[in-house]
């Protein structure tokens, strides 16, 4: 936690002085003693809270198998039919045709919750004259009038 301290040149009335520093987390931060009374505290926030999480949907892919053509062979064991005796040949015992289709995958969802990003809201007080109190991660001012 740092500290500035910035003495004024007036005369009479106006700024006494001016406290500038930071705090990188909740706690009490060591300032010049100040009379509370005349006296004020400025506080900005340097952090953030929440998450941000993706929403959306990713569409399944679309295709094409192609077409399936050819013989089935088989082997003949060698009978006789009556006509010729055909003997252990190879023949062609039937053909397959199997036409292309399309193909359709279920789409995919992406799903995380909701945008909740917020600013942090830091808040900063006075304990007493040389105590600041601030509730986060901050940039503070403390301004003492004369």
């Amino acid at each position: 936690m740092g500290i500035a301290t910035f003495p004024a040149a007036s005369g009479g009335g106006g700024i006494k002085s001016v406290q500038r520093g930071s705090a990188a987390s909740a706690g009490n931060v060591t300032i010049t003693a100040v009379d509370i009374a005349k006296s004020f505290v400025t506080v900005f926030g340097t952090a953030s809270s929440g998450t941000v999480a993706a929403t959306g949907a990713v569409g399944g892919p679309t295709g094409t198998t192609s077409a399936t053509n050819g013989d089935l062979l088989g082997r003949n064991a060698g009978y006789n039919t009556g006509f010729v005796n055909e003997g252990a040949i190879n023949r062609v015992m039937g053909s397959v045709n199997n036409p292309s289709s399309n193909v359709t995958l279920n789409a995919v969802n992406i799903t995380g919750g909701t945008n909740n990003l917020v600013a942090a809201i830091v808040q900063g007080f006075l304990a007493n004259s040389t105590t600041l109190t601030v509730s986060g991660a901050c940039r503070y001012e403390v301004v003492e009038f004369a």
